[in-house]
């Protein structure tokens, strides 16, 4: 029950249970009819149970922030994730601010900030998604009446996303780009760039592969669907499944990785296949700045860098691999279906997934192009050491994720 209180010669509050053995205050209110139709307001609204304390909305981002990470159950990875968007934007932004005092148009004039700071879109959106989640149970948890920067269109704001093109390389691309990686970390990094370009396979996927899962008499890399791929946080590594269970697959090799898988294995004693030098499992952040960086972009603005490279494909990312795999399949007219088994995606039309098979004809077709891709990118290669000038070009068709 709710009651008022005059405190002054015009002021009054209004005093209530909060639930919890204690009584709290709102005060303000300059005459006593006002502060009496508040205090029924209060009433009417916990019989409904619609009520919600607002100073439990005066509890900080920071605060709640600190709360809300405690209950989450996620990933390591993504846990690792929303610490690090959360300490270099959000709490930067919103640490102070209680959670009760965020508005819709506020945030919107961080979000055009962080654009005009030159964060991508995607990047954008991963922080405000941050932000709305926690908003979102804040909201359930009776702190906030709801989330006000949930997702929905208004007018007079832009369309903003525009989707980058996705960067991918040629064969004869990747080729000079695993030779300048062969020559910064050893025959294996050069490889792993070679199979991940030729298989479409993930980081995870070939930096986890067992060498039990290499039959290469039958030429197949097979991806287990409960320990198949390598998952990292920040201190930790781990075997686990691999994205999705689709991404549970075999896929059969051309000849020449075949042939170049089994020569390096007889020299290359460990477990896994793709290890650093030590025989440990990589790190990825630091393979692509001490190698996939280099091997892509060149490094000929470092003077005192060990190994000199010049830029092959600026801005490939390891990924940008298995976009390039998608790409070359395409290209040499792969059925969709066939794509799909290959990169372990499901299609978006369930029923030709279901009836759609790889007849082994098709599948080695593609096999003989992917073969007939690395032998011309070998012939380029070797009569014309020197790599061209970087060029810009367009994806074909849609990559795969």
């Amino acid at each position: 029950m709710a009651w008022t209180e005059q405190i002054g010669p015009h002021s009054w509050r209004v005093r209530y249970p909060t639930g919890d053995g204690h009584t709290a205050s709102i005060s303000g209110f300059t005459t006593k009819q006002a502060a009496d139709n508040y205090a029924n307001d209060i009433e009417s609204d916990q019989r409904r149970n619609t009520w919600l304390d607002p100073n439990r909305g005066k509890i900080t981002v920071a605060e709640w922030a600190a709360t809300w990470f405690a209950a989450l159950d996620l990933d390591p990875r993504t846990i690792d994730n929303y610490r690090s968007i959360l300490r270099c934007h959000i709490l930067i932004r919103w640490g102070g601010t209680p959670l009760a005092a965020i508005t819709a148009l506020g945030v919107t004039k961080w979000i055009n900030n962080l654009h005009r700071l030159g964060y991508a879109p995607t990047a954008v959106a991963s922080i405000v998604k941050l932000l709305s989640m926690m908003l979102t149970d804040a909201a359930d948890e009776h702190l906030i009446p709801d989330n006000l920067i949930r997702r929905r269109r208004r007018r007079g704001r832009r369309a903003r996303r525009i989707e980058r093109e996705k960067t991918w390389a040629t064969p004869e691309e990747v080729l000079r780009i695993a030779n300048q990686a062969t020559q910064l970390d050893g025959e294996g990094a050069g490889l792993l760039i070679i199979t991940a370009a030729w298989t479409g396979c993930r980081w995870g996927e070939l930096t986890g592969l067992h060498r039990d899962n290499l039959d290469l008499d039958a030429g197949t890399l097979t991806i287990d669907p409960l320990i198949g791929a390598l998952h990292e946080s920040t201190h930790e590594r781990w075997l686990g499944p691999p994205k999705t269970a689709a991404s549970a697959r075999t896929i059969t090799l051309p000849p020449f990785l075949v042939g170049l898988l089994r020569s390096y294995l007889q020299r290359h004693t460990v477990d896994y296949v793709f290890t650093t030098q030590s025989g440990t499992w990589l790190w990825r952040s630091t393979f692509i700045r001490r190698v996939l960086g280099p091997a892509v972009n060149g490094n000929r603005d470092h003077p005192g860098a060990r190994v000199h490279t010049q830029p092959i494909r600026p801005g490939l990312t390891f990924h940008g691999l298995r976009h390039s795999h998608k790409t070359w399949l395409i290209a040499g007219g792969a059925p969709e279906i066939a794509q799909a088994r290959r990169l372990g995606h499901h299609l978006h039309n369930r029923v030709v997934e279901v009836y759609s098979h790889v007849a082994p004809e098709v599948e080695q077709r593609l096999l003989n192009d992917l073969q007939r891709q690395w032998t011309t990118a070998s012939v380029i290669v070797r009569m014309h050491p020197i790599a061209p000038e970087p060029v810009r070009r367009r994806l074909i068709g849609t990559a795969a994720a």
